[in-house]
């Protein structure tokens, strides 16, 4: 297949590159660079291409109707070119009513996707070395004792990185459309999670329990300092917001063989 990925250059982006490669793919993309979201773009690099993969994302804070009108672009474009298949990688943490700007930008282009006949795919925290979870990662390495929401008793929704990209290839493979939802079951609770990455790092995991309105506080104070913190104030709303999560996971339907790796600790252990 002759694929087109958008945000080639970021951490899923490259990876995805690099999967479909070896597998015999053709495979090139655009990044923040050469075709920014919501700016004048040539169609015709969507000229002959057979899937787009929609990995493009502005993060920045207020960006939500940059995305939207931006990615649409993108999706019309890609149509109008003859794409057949567009594939769109939304978030677990997507949500009509989301606290997070970042969750309800991520539904509205989900619905934009799904409606035009396209496919999503919405995957927990991806572990891998790279993305949020690289930086949560640093950010627990420095920490002597760890902040949790609510006695950490959150679910966490995630995914190793080598899985995301077999469920990728397995929904290009058998012709997939619609909302697939890319996550292990049953979800670690945010204390196992972070138990887990600091048994990986050799360290003892120490816990204090702090309300979500505190730990939002001390993000922002952290931010206004220009100090590292191990979440966003969008990521803390996100994962308070998961607790009544819609989703269940369809990766067993896509990957049934690798059913058994399916647990944080078989994630860590493929960095």
């Amino acid at each position: 297949m002759k694929i087109f990925i958008t945000g080639v250059g970021g951490f899923l982006g490259s990876r995805m590159a690099a999967a479909l490669t070896s597998r015999g793919h053709s495979v090139r993309g655009s990044s923040h660079q050469t075709m920014p979201l919501g700016e004048p773009f040539d169609d015709s690099v969507f000229a002959n291409i057979d899937v787009v993969i929609h990995a493009a994302h502005d993060a920045r804070r207020g960006a939500g109707e940059t995305n939207i009108r931006g990615t649409r672009a993108w999706l019309e474009a890609a149509a109008a070119r003859g794409v057949e298949r567009q594939i769109f990688v939304g978030s677990y943490s997507s949500r009509p009513h989301s606290p997070s700007e970042y969750g309800r930008t991520k539904h509205r282009l989900e619905r934009i996707f799904l409606s035009a006949g396209g496919t999503v795919l919405r995957p927990g925290l991806v572990v891998g070395g790279g993305g949020l979870f690289a930086r949560q990662q640093a950010a627990l390495r420095r920490a002597f004792v760890v902040p949790v929401i609510s006695g950490g008793k959150d679910p966490v929704a995630v995914i190793a990185l080598h899985h995301f990209l077999e469920a990728l290839e397995a929904v290009l493979s058998r012709g997939l459309t619609g909302a697939w939802n890319l996550f292990y079951e049953p979800q670690p609770c945010s204390r196992d999670f972070i138990r887990a990455v600091k048994s990986r790092l050799g360290q003892r995991a120490r816990f204090l329990s702090i309300p979500p309105g505190i730990a939002i506080a001390a993000v922002r104070l952290a931010s206004g300092l220009h100090l590292p913190a191990p979440a966003t104030e969008d990521q803390i709303r996100s994962l308070v917001s998961n607790r009544s999560a819609p989703w269940r996971s369809d990766l067993t339907e896509l990957l049934p063989d690798r059913a058994g790796e399916f647990t944080i600790e078989y994630a860590l252990s493929l960095l």
